[in-house]
């Protein structure tokens, strides 16, 4: 029984459809909904429910759960399970959709604040920054790896977890498990992106879970009940390739990509111990943004992100030796028409203050507010999420006093915060 094998027998079996979608199959033949000979995502008792049980075999946890609203629905959930009114220990340096998890459940944050490097990357907290915080919480939130393709080991900390739900977002570490990186599976709950980094389609995500009671009414409440057929059977079809290929070749083939690019004349990555992210260096004080913009219109290469420090593209197991030639070819190209020469400029830490916190998200996100121009912004608090993207990691969080570090930060990059079209027009949503 398989996802496939239902869509592909409706498809033949179906001669007039008299359901939902309105399309009628002319968008694409196996986006359909639940009937007779399909599965139901909410309540699986057929190829849904064997794909999640397959899942949890290959991932090592007692279950597993489909998502087709991205990791962001299956997070919340493990947000819901978390309990509202309760304590929530995170990095301040956490996906937004944690802190939509925070108003959702008017749980109360107690943060860890950001550590940046000189590139701008946010450095995942150590173990030991966990440690004296745990304490009086209720959940612990994890992120690993990071956008970047950072990764901190936290089993050091599994004896202070037990009697508190320990949530990992592991959005970009679906591949982990085929590098056979297994550090923090033991996790309560992990989110993946089969999406971000395996060959499912946009949305795909699963919740991981560790726990002994069924979490499917959590897995389901922010699911929508029109789930997508199409993305479910690309989680099928992405898995079965995982299990068919030989991934040392593929390790091997993104190894010597790496040390191709090291020698290119005033390029340089960033040591990671992710193998499926690249991060790009120049020379000290080169402007990055400039090397990806030549990359895009002249190589037609994109990269996940550009910013003056560095770029960052996402490899994939999916990759192919001629993709990485052409890249090559673009990189070396680029090196000679800027003349590129010289070292990365060394990196240096530093750790930024927390926000000041007047209300709890759930709090701020609900009051009364009004329209502020950024003039008289600072000292007020802010009632909404202000979010770059990428990466997704809100500046500013309702029910946090509007500092001066952020209103400087603004100037040119007001276009590139989420949700955030009022900051174009000099205003900004603060607490009546």
């Amino acid at each position: 029984m398989s996802i496939r094998g239902d869509l592909s027998r409706l498809a033949k079996k179906e001669r007039l459809s008299l359901h939902m979608p309105g399309h009628k199959g002319l968008r694409h033949t196996w986006d359909t909904t639940e009937l007779p000979g399909t599965d139901n995502l909410l309540a699986p008792g057929g190829s849904i429910k064997e794909l999640e049980e397959a899942i949890a075999r290959i991932y090592g946890c007692r279950r597993s759960y489909l998502g087709t609203n991205g990791s962001t629905g299956l997070l919340l959930s493990a947000m819901m399970k978390g309990g509202r009114g309760t304590r929530t220990l995170l990095p301040r340096s956490a996906h937004l959709s944690l802190y939509k998890g925070l108003v959702l459940m008017n749980q109360e944050p107690r943060y860890l604040p950001v550590t940046r490097d000189s590139l701008g990357l946010a450095r995942p907290p150590k173990a030991e920054d966990y440690g004296p915080l745990l304490p009086g919480v209720d959940n612990v939130v994890f992120s690993s790896p990071s956008y970047e393709g950072l990764i901190e080991d936290y089993a050091a900390l599994l004896p202070s977890l037990k009697g508190r739900l320990s949530i990992l977002d592991g959005a970009h570490g679906s591949h982990h498990y085929y590098i056979r990186e297994s550090r923090n599976a033991f996790m309560d709950l992990t989110v993946h992106s089969f999406h971000k980094t395996l060959g499912a389609m946009n949305q795909a995500a699963v919740l991981l879970s560790n726990l002994e009671e069924d979490l499917r009414q959590e897995a389901s409440f922010f699911q929508t009940s029109s789930p997508s057929f199409p993305i479910l059977a690309s989680v099928e079809d992405s898995l079965r390739e995982m299990m068919a290929w030989k991934i040392p070749e593929k390790l091997r083939l993104m190894e010597s990509l790496v040390r191709n690019i090291r020698e290119i004349p005033g390029l340089h990555v960033l040591p990671n111990e992710d193998p499926l992210k690249l991060i790009l260096l120049g020379p000290e004080g080169w402007d990055m943004q400039l090397l990806g913009a030549w990359l895009r219109e002249r190589e037609g290469i994109y990269m996940e992100m550009e910013e003056p420090g560095y770029l960052l593209g996402i490899l994939s197991l999916y990759d192919s030796p001629e993709g990485y030639r052409h890249l090559l070819r673009g990189l070396k190209k680029a090196a000679r028409h800027f003349r590129l020469s010289g070292e990365p400029a060394p990196l240096t830490f530093h750790t930024e203050a927390l926000p000041e916190m007047k209300l709890l998200p759930g709090e701020g996100a609900f009051a009364p507010r009004r329209l502020a121009s950024l003039r008289e912004a600072q000292g007020q608090v802010s009632a909404a999420f202000y979010t770059p993207y990428p990466p997704g990691i809100p500046s500013l969080v309702p029910g946090e006093v509007i500092g001066e570090d952020f209103l400087r930060s603004l100037p040119g990059r007001e276009a590139g915060y989420l949700g955030g079209r009022e900051l174009l027009e000099g205003q900004i949503w603060v607490i009546r």
